[in-house]
């Protein structure tokens, strides 16, 4: 029943310690599933933005750069520029950007390799794309120059005058006929026919040119038309290098919206990918918990399978208890019953011999004789005392003992008790000695063969493992009041006993280890012990090996008056 109960036990304690095991495992392991989709979550949010970004900073760049053309502010240029360095640099971290492959599969981990090698590739066309940023750079700046040279001014001396004659001319007005006015009312013309009148305006401009740029005009025409051309020239090669500029402006913006969408499109691709790496590490940490849920689940049965099959086994094994003690009860009654009848049948008879050896030992006997008679009578004593000691355990067992409450003399039993004790100490060569303090006369209500077995039973004891030497039994009779008590103290110069035997001492069938080896019963002192308690007293030792020992046992009487 033990080896069940601790199996169980194991099996609990197994289960509890593999249920938190495993909470700790998943707990970790969801918490780092948890932060790497957090993780991948980022990354997803920042490469798609940054292309955005990119694009955006072109468009401005480009709006810099219409911008410049057309009012020429040089500060606009190099916003321009700066714009268009800014969009360069994002472009580039965008295609050094690595991305981790710890979580990722074979096949994704393939994947990733091909649109990085395709990055690379892309890399090239920036560093094109940068070139051709650098030779618009040079035109803009070459641009710049032939504007500067082509702002030549040619001043004149000249004086124009500007001179407006005004003529008013009238003729005659052919009157027509009342019909004729009537109808050109109608029709809204002049009532005189064929008659002519107006103002007539003359402008003239007379430009006056001074002598000296008269001169100088003549002396430089060949000059002027050399600038001419120059100029021509000039203004040709500008439009050549706007021309030029627009179109290098045109495929650097061409080239890195190519780039900008194909960036994107790795991005999407790549955000498909981490969206497909965090859903499976949401279904891993999904099947990290059934699993733990299933296993908890299983243990549990296992241990309410293991629980139940305990309670069966354990109801099986309690009703086998119930019929073993019921046997064993029933045996051991059996037992005691047997042996209280033998016992009585066997202390008749020996209670006669004892009485047959006492009529002889009156009778005139030889010594050897005597201490024959001696012999057969001390086995004989002891044979009668364990059957006593026999019969008074079964007698506890069965709760059929009582203490008489008679009237006695405590000293005058005591004293029958020690002289009988004397033949046995004598034989010894030991000094049994008696002392008696208090009244020697008075009576207490008690049990005053209890009080013999006790006595009996421990300077026995005392006699039986003393050598050489001396057993002392002191008692004292206090009555204050009409109670008190008597307090008996055996005292014998014995081997003594050690402190890991006096704990079991006075247990059931308990014997002390000496140079005797086990005698007895083991039943004098138990019974000592129940005889005394039953009475409401206590009984203690005191020893060490090798120095003898002092047993001590204390009884409550109440005094007996004579009414």
């Amino acid at each position: 029943m033990n080896v069940l109960s601790r199996k169980i036990l194991l099996a609990f304690l197994a289960f509890t310690i593999i249920l938190v095991i495993a909470a700790l495992f998943v707990r970790d392991k969801i918490a780092e599933r948890l932060a790497h989709t957090a993780q991948v979550s980022h990354l997803m949010d920042l490469n798609n933005s940054r292309p955005q970004q990119a694009l955006l900073l072109l468009h401005q760049a480009e709006d810099l750069f219409q911008s410049s053309l057309v009012d020429g502010d040089p500060a606009k240029s190099k916003a321009y520029q700066a714009k268009l360095s800014l969009a360069f640099a994002e472009i580039d971290t965008l295609l050094n950007m690595q991305h981790d492959t710890a979580k990722l599969n074979p096949e994704q981990r393939k994947q990733l390799h091909a649109w990085h090698d395709q990055k690379i590739k892309l890399s090239a066309d920036l560093l094109s794309a940068r070139h051709d940023f650098d030779s618009l750079l040079t035109t803009s700046s070459d641009l710049d120059l032939a504007t500067a040279q082509n702002k030549l001014a040619v001043k004149s001396s000249q004086k124009v005058q500007n001179s407006t004659d005004t003529i008013n001319q009238q003729g005659k007005l052919k009157r027509k006929g009342f019909f004729a006015r009537i109808k050109e009312a109608i029709k809204n013309k002049n009532a005189y026919a064929g008659g002519s009148g107006g103002v007539v305006i003359n402008h003239r401009t007379r430009i006056y040119v001074d002598s000296v740029t008269q001169k100088l005009r003549t002396k430089d025409k060949s000059n002027y038309l050399n600038k001419l051309k120059q100029l021509q020239q000039s203004n040709s090669k500008l439009q050549e290098t706007q021309r030029q500029l627009i179109a290098l402006n045109m495929r650097i913006t061409h080239k890195m919206e190519q780039l900008i969408s194909t960036i994107k499109d790795i991005n999407y691709s790549l955000t498909d990918a981490f969206k497909g790496l965090a859903f499976n590490s949401y279904l891993e940490t999904t099947s990290l918990l059934n699993k733990l849920y299933l296993s908890a689940l299983l243990l549990l049965l296992a241990f309410a399978v293991l629980l139940i099959v305990f309670v069966i086994k354990l109801g099986q094994s309690e009703d086998l208890l119930l019929k073993e003690n019921e046997r064993a009860v029933m045996i051991a009654r059996q037992k005691m019953d047997l042996l209280l009848h033998m016992s009585h049948e066997i202390r008749n008879p020996l209670t006669s011999i004892n009485g047959f050896l006492y009529i002889f030992s009156r009778t005139t006997l030889t010594p050897k004789q005597s201490e024959m008679l001696g012999t057969v009578r001390a086995s004989s004593d002891l044979l009668l005392q364990t059957l006593n000691d026999t019969l008074d355990a079964a007698k506890m067992e069965g709760s059929e003992l009582k203490i008489h409450n008679d009237p006695f003399c405590p000293d005058k039993t005591l004293k029958e008790v020690i002289e009988s004790m004397a033949f046995s100490a004598d034989k010894k060569q030991l000094q049994l000695s008696y002392d008696f303090q208090g009244d020697p006369e008075a009576e207490v209500l008690g049990d005053s063969f209890r009080l013999k077995q006790i006595i009996v039973n421990l300077v026995s004891n005392a006699i039986k493992y003393t050598e050489t030497g001396n057993v002392k039994i002191n008692a004292t009779l206090k009555l204050t009041g009409g109670k008190g008590g008597l307090t008996v103290n055996i005292i014998d110069t014995g081997a003594g006993i050690s402190q890991e035997q006096q704990v079991n001492l006075f247990s059931k069938y308990y014997q002390t280890n000496s140079a005797k080896g086990n005698t007895g019963t083991g039943l004098g002192l138990y019974i000592c012990k129940q005889l005394i308690e039953l009475q409401k007293g206590s009984i203690s030792v005191k020893s060490d090996a090798g120095k003898g020992s002092t047993f001590s046992f204390e009884i409550p009487y109440e005094k007996y008056e004579i009414d």
